[in-house]
Formats: C-alpha cells, structure tokens, sequence
C-alpha cells in the first residue's frame, strides 16, 4: 500500500494529534520493514532527539506529531514528510474521549492562546510549510481503512491513548488475519529443546518460551488467527481457554510491533 515511499531513507509522519499519525505510521513500517520510531522516543517534542534518528544509517518510519510546526527544517534528502489529514469533528471528538488537554501548548508553538490546534496546524501546512518541503505529501486518514492493521472505529472505542491494536479472541477485526513470519529472521531452538530465540539485524533478540515457540510455528500465512487459536485449544487442553487466547494476544501483538510478524496483504475479511 505504500510501496511509493521505499525509495526514501527517512519517512516523517505528522499533523494533529488524534489525526491517526501513529497507526499510519506503523503501517509505512509494517509494509516496508522500516525501523518504527515513535513520539515518545523523540520525548514529544525534542528536537535534538529528532535529528539523532534521522542521522542514523537505518531507514526508519518517524510518528511525529508534536513537532507538526517545525516540521519543515527537517527537509533533507531522502526524506518523505507525509501530513495525515482527517475530518476536524473527528479529531475533536478523539482528543475528548482520550482526555487530551495540551492543545494550550501546542498553540502556543503557533504564537496563538485561541483556536482549535487541528485547524491552525492544517492552515499553516497550506500557507507556508508544503512548499519548503521538497518532498511533501498527504494521507487521507480514512484511506487507512484498506490497510490489514486498520481496526474498524467500533473495535476500537475504548482504545488507549497509544493503542493501534485490538488483539482480542472475539473481534471480528482481527480473526481473518493470517499472520506470516517477517523475511530476514534467524530463529534458533534453545538446548533446553523448550525456549527459542528469535533474531532480526534491526531489533534485539527476542525469546520464545513453549507456547510462544509452537505459536511461531503456526504463523505461516495460511491458518488464520483463529486457526491457531484454535490449535492451541487443542494443543494445550489442560490450559485454561482465556488464558490461551489472551496469550496469543499478547504475543501476536507484540511480534507485529517489533516487526517479526506480518499479516498476509488483504486476509482481513471483516
């Protein structure tokens, strides 16, 4: 979905906070296999921290939204600024329901004490920081929706403020999904013959205990997540069955984010 940006070392997503520059963001990495970066590495704001990893060799995906107004100094070669756009009552309405209350500070980086900081961000983008980026482009928010790792807006009601993910056993959203092994990951069983360690060039190592090793095994692009859930029933039938599957949440959840596991393009049937 976004093979055009793999010609660009650096990828820098920003706009409003609640705009959904985070789950695009992890998209761009998840279809490229680029280094995610989020905000809270660059500490919201830093822009020390911010240039730190654009000089770093990898190619990288950077959620930057709290840096939105000073954006435009970071034009360098290689680098693709991409500014997600989305409805102004919708962001609105998201920074409520997550209690988000810094758009005083945020204004304030804009020389304003009023205003709604969705609007002045995209008016600025407009009149003055689009044409100094040599490489600058849109999103479409709801454009995201066609993306394996979207999670429809029901499903994700009583998101935390940094949740993209809904890896529960009964959700629609998720059970089509057929999770497949990243290319270039070294997996090594342990002599323990029960735990193994998975190794990726861009990530630290990371260990698979016996459940986490004989769901990795299951994860080839054909069965489903409810097919391996289901697997697992069976497999360890001793176990208690909401244990299983928040198990299986959990380590699904956290392979796709540290880039080990990726999901098979259009397996999402809901």
């Amino acid at each position: 979905m976004f093979e055009k940006f793999a010609d660009f070392d650096k990828i820098l997503v920003t706009g409003p906070q609640r705009s959904g520059t985070r789950i695009c963001a992890k998209m761009i990495a998840h279809d490229l296999g680029y280094t995610y970066i989020d905000e809270d590495d660059l500490h919201m704001e830093n822009l020390y921290m911010m240039d730190y990893f654009l000089r770093k060799k990898e190619r990288n995906v950077v959620q930057c939204p709290a840096l939105c107004r000073y954006i435009h100094i970071f034009d360098w070669e290689n680098t693709a600024v991409i500014l997600i756009r989305r409805n102004i009552e919708d962001i609105i309405a998201s920074q409520k329901r997550i209690g988000w209350r810094w758009e005083w500070l945020e204004l304030a980086r804009y020389d304003r004490t009023e205003g709604v900081i969705a609007e002045v961000k995209y008016q600025y983008w407009e009149k003055y920081q689009k044409r100094k980026i040599k490489h600058a482009f849109e999103i479409d928010y709801e454009s995201l929706a066609a993306h394996p790792l979207w999670v429809p807006r029901d499903s994700r009601q009583n998101f935390k403020a940094n949740q993209t993910s809904c890896f529960k056993n009964n959700s629609n959203a998720i059970r089509n999904f057929r999770p497949i092994q990243s290319r270039g990951i070294f997996y090594c069983e342990q002599q323990d013959n029960e735990s193994a360690v998975l190794v990726k060039t861009t990530r630290n190592p990371k260990k698979l205990n016996v459940t986490g090793r004989f769901i990795w095994n299951l994860c080839d692009g054909i069965l489903t997540y409810q097919d391996i859930l289901q697997e697992l029933k069976e497999h360890f039938a001793d176990t208690d069955e909401k244990r299983l599957a928040d198990d299986l949440d959990v380590f699904i959840n956290g392979l796709v984010s540290d880039g080990f596991l990726q999901f098979s393009p259009g397996d999402n049937k809901s």
